[in-house]
């Protein structure tokens, strides 16, 4: 028989994992939705006749509400709590793709994906500080396992949008996009509970811990460092299926499956890198060797043969999505030290919003100017080596 203390240990882990699953469910939904541009891109561009430079705005304009509203998401998340916030993340998401599956009009197709990035930033600030108070010994596997939330949403997008796109139409993968933001948010509502030891007074943050948190300098080192390591990844994330049609002659539907490789790699290495940091005790050296191994695998990506290129897309998932769970986790450590977890997670994901804002704009002005695809590869490097820079700032484990 168990003892009244050993059977509440394993209820509560029991349901960590159940939370942790439930919310790694909920929060693809954002994801899947933000990356349902790369894969059928070429049939936006045609549909709406945008040139290579526009084309960006398509992915870039989503992180815009990102960019303004990650700092305002932490205090709206500290204030709402968790259950409201799902529901305004959600929301925000569903009715986005609802508006753009139903836009006769460019502008309100942008207006869609603005409304889209709203919930993407709450899930993002939201998700990994109810996590992380239920394991407080594997938090780094914890938010590893959380973090393959872009991967899975990614690959979902590029292995079904071109079917659903050539079976119905590219509104077609709006509504579905719709569709799964909306189930999973009654997943949700039925199943996330915070941690036994938050309570509201443990969890909303004093005007001494927001200040204290705000002036924390590691916060925003390590929000630059995700910033760059964005800012290159969605670049190359966001043309790479295009680049691979356009440029190297294959089809659409298999040259966004190539590029899922790197999803399906990402599913694996976001977790191992988690639990290499728990079991080395250090956040730091992981996430920059991360950083180190995208400056030198995607400038490669550009120059390589079609082979060599299936394994340059595989090396980008094995060891470059070790470093999102690592800043998260260091994000969150830092947080709590000051009592406001969610302040810095929102400071973190306000880099994100920037590197997702900025990358697909820069590299697709690039690929259309004189220096072409050759130019916007070589860029990549530079992004990368300024992230190193920033993460090496940042005092973390």
């Amino acid at each position: 028989m168990l003892s009244e203390h050993e059977y509440q240990s394993v209820y509560t882990g029991h349901r960590a994992w159940l939370i942790l699953a439930v919310l790694l469910l909920f929060s693809i939904a954002a994801p899947l939705n933000q990356s349902k541009v790369p894969p059928i891109l070429p049939l936006l561009m045609e549909a709406w006749d945008l040139p290579v430079s526009r084309a960006g705005l398509l992915m870039s304009v989503f992180a815009i509400t990102g960019v303004v509203l990650a700092l305002p998401s932490g205090f709206i998340f500290q204030r709402i709590g968790y259950r409201w916030t799902g529901v305004l993340a959600s929301g925000s998401i569903a009715l986005g793709a609802a508006l753009g599956a139903l836009s006769q009009s460019l502008e309100v197709l942008l207006f869609g994906r603005l409304l889209e990035g709203i919930g993407t930033g709450f899930i993002a600030v939201m998700a990994p500080a109810v996590i992380a108070p239920w394991f407080p010994r594997h938090r780094g596997i914890a938010l590893g396992i959380w973090a393959t939330w872009v991967p899975v949403g990614l690959i979902t997008m590029l292995l079904t949008a071109p079917a659903l796109a050539q079976a119905a139409g590219w509104r077609s993968v709006w509504w579905f996009g719709c569709g799964y933001a909306g189930l999973t948010m009654l997943l949700f509502l039925l199943v996330a509970r915070p941690a036994p030891a938050q309570t509201p007074d443990a969890t909303a943050p004093k005007p001494t811990a927001v200040g204290r948190t705000l002036y924390n300098p590691t916060v925003w080192w390590l929000g630059i460092a995700f910033a760059c390591y964005c800012t290159a990844v969605f670049a190359i994330g966001t043309f790479l299926p295009t680049y691979i049609h356009t440029v190297r002659g294959v089809a659409l539907a298999q040259a966004a499956g190539l590029t899922s490789i790197t999803s399906l790699m990402s599913i694996v290495s976001g977790p191992a890198g988690g639990l290499i940091s728990d079991r080395i005790g250090s956040r730091k050296r992981v996430y920059l060797f991360g950083l180190f191994a995208a400056a030198l695998i995607l400038p490669l990506t550009g120059a390589a043969s079609l082979p060599v290129l299936v394994v340059l897309v595989a090396a980008q998932g094995l060891f470059l999505s070790v470093t999102p769970p690592n800043i998260f986790a260091a994000a969150v450590e830092a947080g709590r030290e000051t009592g406001g977890s969610g302040l810095a997670m929102a400071v973190v994901i306000a880099g994100q919003n920037l590197g997702v804002l900025a990358g697909p704009l820069i590299f697709g002005a690039l690929a259309e100017s004189a220096g072409g695809w050759d130019l916007a590869f070589a860029s990549l490097p530079v992004v990368c080596l300024g992230g190193v820079l920033a993460g090496a700032r940042a005092r973390v484990r």
